[in-house]
């Protein structure tokens, strides 16, 4: 009480108005009591009952108040209470008297009053420390009935302690121990708090205590005080959980650490490795014990170690990534290959606290990738080797197609060939009878040449159909080739079938190859007469259209020449149309088709750089368009012998005929007598070689390519290079597939195709000859 009034009244002295008014005001309360005193007894003591407002004004305002409450004092009772009738002194002595003994009063307060305002702030520090302190601090006092301690009760709480209380509690202070916590948790509180009524030195343990269901841990401290006890505790609970959730974690990495095939490790910022896990040590049969640092190099292969260590120091410091393949020794000598990683952890300043890092094995990896390398080497090479087998059967197969066309064709082609030879040979048999009628032999003569120059163009065509060629495009006019193939034609559509050729004299020229070309609409003649019985129509129609932008699929806009082949056949489903191109896809009966009619078709058109569509459905017939890229400027076809220009006689050159065929050789050598060139022959090619060792004594060699004896004309031609690098070659062959392959030879020698007219023979030898 007395701290507390202290503390509302010990700065009084600092506002004067307030001070002096309670030390008046103390006077004046002295003088009340005096008052009633004279009311009740007789001549009671005037001075003696100011010495208490003497020193309640000096504890309040200090020596000034006090030193003003004794002269007031003094004042007060020397008018209303003399003193000369009560202790028979004078006044002057009495007055002088009490105000002596009220100096020593106010001289003996004012320590008083230092020590009261001392205490007070110390009460008010510890108040405002208590009052912030996170750990709680109570003070209890045993409750005892009969000398036995049955309780204790809150004699201070702090306001951390306050905020400790169930709830329902706004203070522990008054309150008893077991009517706060009428549970386990209160008996526990009272047993520790009565054993610290015997420690003379603060304890700290942790408790578990259940506030208002919920599980709390208390870090306490418990001492005697007095006779009471006084106890701190702070909940850490949230810091236990921490802690045990740290260990918790902690055990749950070691676990899943160990349980990991890779072997791990953690170095400091400089790299030197401060742990490695049981699995290294296993690994490697290195001792936990034995110092780490630099020493796992030790089991680093010889000639991993160099590159391994450079690796770690460029990664160290340079924070460059570490993910290098090593070989590692094992425990038991043998070398398995790892891929080692390592990641920095850095500080919030970007320094590096330490690495974790981490090596795999991966020797199957590497194992499995080596076969499988070599796996797929060996399958790309089967690979390769089965696309040239597929290349070479698709090949074959396109071949075969070619060539059951021209089967189809053969009995056409017999009947014209034999209508050719009635020509030949009948015409030939008069002339030997009637030689003398020179009108009439003329005109024999000239009905069986032109018989042979029919036969040779459809020999010509036949073999275009059957070889196998690359595609040459050249810008040609279309309505030639048309008629050139109209023949082959008709007989592929067969005397059942009738057939319309509808070309528009305005189609210009194509960019095309003529073979091709001819062959593509063979084979779409061969399908339509396949899909029309007797009694249909096939129709080829010929036209040059404009082509906008996605009209035909894949083709872009521009100018085009427009094949169709319409027939009045069955038609084709939705399902057929679409795969009517496809290589090998074919809806005739197993052996009457190979499945590449179409294909070869679409292949050759887009490599023209045109396109192809059809129409068809089932009952309706089918028309394939082909779309070839239009030319303004037509190239000019090969023409018939009739139409070459007679080339003028040569003379004077000397001539070596190779020819194994002795009716050829004959009309050969006569065809260049002719000419005017000397000529001499040989049978084969060995013997050519023959004369030629004796005798280089020739302008030309002229020789035909297939020849028997083991020599060919090829064959021959080489050996002239080598031998007679001047000599011109020329090469004959009857059939037109002939090429050579080496370029610098089929420049060098030019070939002669069978059969041939004179005006032909003379072009080939004066272009060798360089005439």
């Amino acid at each position: 009480m007395m701290a507390t009034w202290a503390q509302r009244f010990a700065t009084a002295i600092e506002r004067p108005a307030i001070a002096y008014s309670m030390v008046v005001g103390a006077v004046a309360a002295s003088s009340a009591v005096q008052g009633v005193l004279e009311l009740v007894l007789t001549g009671p003591p005037a001075f003696m009952i100011y010495y208490p407002a003497i020193i309640f004004a000096t504890v309040v305002a200090g020596a000034r108040g006090g030193l003003s409450a004794v002269a007031l004092s003094a004042l007060v009772a020397a008018v209303l209470w003399p003193a000369e009738a009560r202790a028979g002194a004078t006044l002057p002595v009495s007055v002088g008297l009490f105000i002596f003994t009220g100096g020593l009063t106010v001289a003996l307060a004012k320590p008083l009053r230092v020590a009261i305002q001392r205490g007070a702030a110390v009460q008010e520090r510890f108040r405002i420390a208590q009052r912030a302190a996170k750990d709680s601090f109570v003070i209890l006092d045993p409750v005892r009935e009969n000398g036995e301690v049955v309780d204790f009760v809150w004699i201070y709480a702090n306001t951390a302690a306050d905020r400790m209380a169930p709830s329902g509690v706004s203070t522990l202070v008054g309150r008893r121990v077991l009517e706060v916590f009428p549970d386990d948790t209160g008996q526990a509180m009272f047993e520790r708090l009565r054993s610290g009524l015997s420690q003379d030195e603060a304890d700290e343990v942790e408790v578990r205590r259940t506030i208002d269901g919920q599980e709390h841990w208390l870090r306490s401290s418990v001492m005697r005080v007095g006779v009471g006890v006084a106890a701190t505790f702070r909940d850490v609970t949230e810091q236990r959980m921490a802690v045990q959730a740290l260990r918790q974690g902690e055990a749950r990495v070691r676990a899943f650490v160990e349980s990991l095939p890779q072997l791990m490790w953690v170095s400091d910022a400089q790299g030197a490795w401060t742990f490695a896990s049981s699995q290294w040590f296993d690994f490697t049969g290195q001792a936990p014990g034995d110092p780490l640092g630099d020493g796992w190099l030790a089991v680093v292969h010889p000639e991993d170690c160099d590159a391994v260590a450079e690796a770690w120091r460029q990664a160290v410091q340079n924070l460059l990534p570490f993910a290098p393949q090593f070989r590692l020794r094992r425990a038991d000598g043998a070398f398995r290959w790892f891929h080692g990683r390592a990641s920095p952890l850095l500080d919030p300043d970007g320094e590096v606290r330490r690495w974790f890092g981490s090596a795999s094995d991966v020797t199957e990896v590497l194992e499995a990738q080596q076969d499988l390398e070599v796996r797929v080497a060996q399958r790309t090479r089967d690979l390769e080797a089965s696309l040239e087998a597929k290349a070479r059967t698709e090949a074959a197969l396109a071949q075969a197609q070619r060539l059951e066309t021209v089967g189809r064709l053969t009995g056409g082609v017999a009947h014209d060939f034999n209508n050719l030879l009635t020509v030949v040979i009948g015409g030939l048999d008069m002339i030997l009878k009637n030689p003398a009628d020179q009108t009439r032999v003329e005109r024999l003569a000239a009905a069986a040449l032109a018989a042979g120059r029919r036969g040779e163009r459809l020999t010509r065509q036949l073999l275009a159909f059957s070889r196998r060629q690359e595609l040459r495009l050249d810008n040609l006019a279309v309505a030639p080739l048309i008629e050139q193939i109209e023949p082959l034609v008709r007989r592929a559509a067969g005397e059942a079938i009738h057939l319309v050729i509808d070309c528009a004299a305005d189609v210009g020229a194509a960019r095309l190859d003529a073979a091709q070309f001819e062959a593509a609409i063979l084979n779409l003649v061969v399908n339509a007469a396949d899909a029309t019985p007797a009694g249909g129509e096939i129709r080829i129609e010929v036209r040059r259209v404009r082509l906008d932008a996605d009209q035909v699929r894949e083709t872009p806009a521009g100018n085009y020449v427009r094949l169709s082949v319409a027939d009045t056949g069955a038609g084709m489903a939705p399902d057929v149309l679409e795969h009517v191109f496809e290589p090998f896809f074919t809806t005739k009966e197993t052996g009457k088709g190979t499945g590449l009619g179409l294909a070869q078709v679409y292949g050759f058109i887009r490599q023209c750089g045109g396109g192809v569509d059809i129409q068809s459905a089932p009952g309706e017939g089918s028309t394939i368009n082909l779309y070839l890229p239009a030319a303004e400027v037509a190239g000019v076809l090969a023409l018939d012998a009739e139409d070459q220009a007679a080339e003028p006689v040569i003379g004077g050159l000397r001539i070596l005929l190779v020819e194994d065929d002795d009716a050829v050789r004959a009309v050969t050598e006569g065809l260049l007598n002719d000419l005017g060139c000397q000529v001499e022959t040989a049978t084969t090619g060995a013997e050519a070689l023959a004369r030629l060792g004796r005798s280089v004594d020739f302008d030309l060699v002229l020789s035909d390519i297939v020849m028997p004896g083991g020599v060919s004309g090829v064959d021959l031609a080489r050996q002239l290079r080598r031998d007679h690098p001047d000599l011109p070659v020329v090469l004959a062959t009857g059939y037109s597939g002939e090429t050579l392959d080496d370029p610098e030879e089929a420049e060098a020698w030019p070939i002669l195709r069978k059969p041939f007219r004179a005006e032909q023979l003379s072009s080939a030898v004066r272009q060798a000859a360089g005439g």
